[in-house]
């Protein structure tokens, strides 16, 4: 049972999330043989004042 957490800086659209999660899916159905009605993902937005990279905040 796969379980993919998907970080993101920001935010994206359903469509978007919904484009994403269908081809995670997949490709995990397609490379590691895993069933989709058993694969999780969930997406997890952060607010760009909370994310830093390189000691950065990036809002």
């Amino acid at each position: 049972m796969p379980y993919v957490n998907v970080k993101l800086a920001g935010s994206v659209t359903k469509e978007q999330k919904k484009q994403i999660a269908k081809e995670i899916t997949e490709t995990l159905q397609k490379h590691a043989h895993k069933a989709a009605n058993y694969t999780y993902i969930v997406f997890e937005e952060v607010e760009y004042e909370d994310w830093a990279i390189g000691g950065e905040l990036l809002g």
